[in-house]
């Protein structure tokens, strides 16, 4: 009797660990851009300014300084997971002033 309790207790222990997903925890990585904020964007603009209206870009290229990229991607969304309205932004700086902006 103890051996059969004792295997049902395993089985049934052993099967709910398939029947429920385990937690992920959402991770965001990147910078949150708003509509708001890329309409406040314009040619013209300093390196300065744009970092006090954007923060700091989530790529700088070594090779390509005058390139700012600002990306935002979410691995393992939940319902509640805050987004970003722009996902990828390129800036492109000619001596120190914004000359060009890719939203893609």
């Amino acid at each position: 009797m103890k051996k059969s309790v004792l295997i049902l207790c395993a089985a049934l222990s052993l099967s709910a660990c398939s029947l429920f997903t385990p937690y992920k925890v959402p991770v965001t990585q990147g910078n949150l851009v708003t509509q708001e904020q890329l309409s406040q964007l314009e040619v013209g603009m300093s390196e300065s300014q744009v970092t006090y209206l954007l923060g700091n870009p989530m790529i700088r290229d070594t090779f390509k300084p005058d390139e700012w990229h600002y990306m935002f991607t979410v691995l393992h969304p939940a319902t509640d997971t805050q987004t970003s309205e722009v996902n990828n932004l390129m800036l492109i700086f000619s001596d120190g002033v914004l000359t060009q902006i890719e939203n893609n």
